[in-house]
Order: C-alpha cells, then sequence, then structure tokens
C-alpha cells in the first residue's frame, strides 16, 4: 500500500477504480460548519481584511516622563554649588591661612603677668623675707654664702617667672590651633550639607517623576490594548470556527463502457 496514493485517494485527488463495468468515480472534502456558526464567516473574512488595509499607526502620547520642575531645580543647585562654592567653606579658609600665619591673644599677655605676678608675690612674702632674716641673724651683710643663696633664689624666681610665661603661651597656643583644626572639619561638613539638602530635593523629584512615568505607561498600555483588541476578536471567532467544524465527502460517479 502506497501512503501518499491512499492521502490523495481520501482528499478526492485520484480516481478510484470503478467495478466490471469499467466506470470511475471521484471524490472531494469540504469543511462544513454548523448553521449557526456560519454568520461568522462573513464577520472573519471582513474584520480580516479591516485589518489587513489598515496603515501603519503609532502611539501619539507621551511615552516617558521629562526632568521636572524639582529636578531642574535641584540640578541647578547643584551645579551652582559645585561652580561657585560655599561661602562657609571660604571662611573656613580663610581661618586655615589664618591659623597658619601669626595670631595674637588680646587676653592672654594679662593673664600671663597676673599669673607672674602671683611668682612674685610669693617669692616676697615668703623666700626673700627668710633670705634677709638668715642674713640679720648671722649679723653680717657681706657673707658670701648668704649671697650666693640670695643670688640663686633671685635666678630661681626670674626662672620660675619664664617658665609661667612659656607654659601659658604655649598652652594657649596649641588650645587655639586644636580649637581651629576642629571648626575647620566642622565647617567642611556643615558645607556638605547644602549638598545633602539638594540630594534630598532631586530625591523628591525623581518620585514625581516616577509617578509621571507611571501614567505615562498606563496610557500607553490602555492604547497598546485598544490596538490589540479587533486581533483578539478575530482570534476568538476563528477559535470557535475551528472547533466546531466538520467536514463533507462528495463522490461523483460515471458508468463505464
Amino acid at each position: 500500500m502506497n501512503p501518499h496514493q491512499e492521502k490523495r485517494r481520501a482528499l478526492g485527488q485520484m480516481k478510484a477504480c470503478g467495478g466490471g463495468g469499467g466506470g470511475t468515480s471521484t471524490s472531494s472534502s469540504a469543511i462544513a460548519y454548523p448553521d449557526e456558526i456560519r454568520p461568522l464567516l462573513s464577520n472573519v473574512a471582513n474584520l480580516s481584511t479591516q485589518l489587513a488595509n489598515k496603515t501603519w499607526q503609532g502611539y501619539g502620547g507621551q511615552r516617558y516622563a521629562d526632568l521636572n520642575n524639582t529636578q531642574q531645580q535641584a540640578l541647578q543647585g547643584i551645579t551652582d554649588r559645585a561652580t561657585g562654592g560655599s561661602d562657609l567653606w571660604n571662611q573656613a579658609q580663610g581661618n586655615l591661612q589664618q591659623m597658619m600665619g601669626d595670631q595674637t591673644n588680646p587676653y592672654l599677655d594679662q593673664q600671663v603677668a597676673n599669673a607672674q605676678k602671683s611668682v612674685v608675690d610669693s617669692y616676697n612674702l615668703t623666700a626673700k623675707p627668710q633670705m634677709e632674716s638668715a642674713m640679720v641673724g648671722s649679723g653680717s651683710f657681706g657673707n658670701s654664702g648668704l649671697q650666693q643663696m640670695q643670688q640663686q633664689s633671685q635666678n630661681q624666681l626670674q626662672q620660675n617667672l619664664g617658665n609661667v610665661a612659656t607654659q601659658m603661651y604655649g598652652n594657649a597656643y596649641n588650645t587655639n590651633q586644636a580649637n581651629r583644626l576642629s571648626a575647620l572639619g566642622m565647617a567642611q561638613g556643615f558645607a556638605n550639607q547644602d549638598y545633602a539638602d539638594l540630594n534630598q530635593l532631586l530625591n523628591a523629584g525623581n518620585t514625581l517623576q516616577d509617578q509621571a512615568q507611571n501614567n505615562a505607561d498606563f496610557n500607553y498600555e490602555q492604547w497598546q490594548q485598544q490596538q490589540d483588541d479587533p486581533y483578539k476578536k478575530l482570534q476568538a471567532m476563528t477559535g470557535v470556527m475551528n472547533n466546531t467544524a466538520g467536514s463533507t465527502t462528495t463522490t461523483n460517479q460515471s458508468g463505464g463502457k
């Protein structure tokens, strides 16, 4: 049995051999639809023709959200801050340059003088009277040993006065430098706060842009569904036709000689 011949015979494309009289017969097949489905045939044909003849139509709405005023304001502020700098930071740089130069404390000299006066007063009230009393008790103001002790005491007084000045001036200088360096570090943080505020403004603008983009996407999706609607209807009708279609076979026979 030749399967190709059998297929052609089933489709009515091949003549079938008749009986002893030498007659021939031909058969053909056709798709048949129930009566209630037949009205869909013209609908499908008309809709298919309309869709085939339909010209291309692009979307006329907004597909993306532009930068909004909030974002533009934030970006302009960041640009101005980056190109123009910070007034606070400029002041901090000026203080740094001033710190590197000579600095005077208008109150420090008086403080040192008061501290030195206390040292002198203590010497006059304790060491000096003791020294004079020792000289009087010895009965000899010209005693070289006592004179040497007196000189050493006065030298010690001068050294103490110098130590007071050195310590106070040094401590004041170190404190002043530490305070300026601390202020310099704080100034950088405060200056960078400009960027933090602008970034917050930019984030707010981004939120507005996201919402605008959501609206644009929704409108496009609605338009796309409208464009797809005829195709969905066509697909639904052809699906019903395919599920209900049947077939009929017609046989024509001619008598033999």
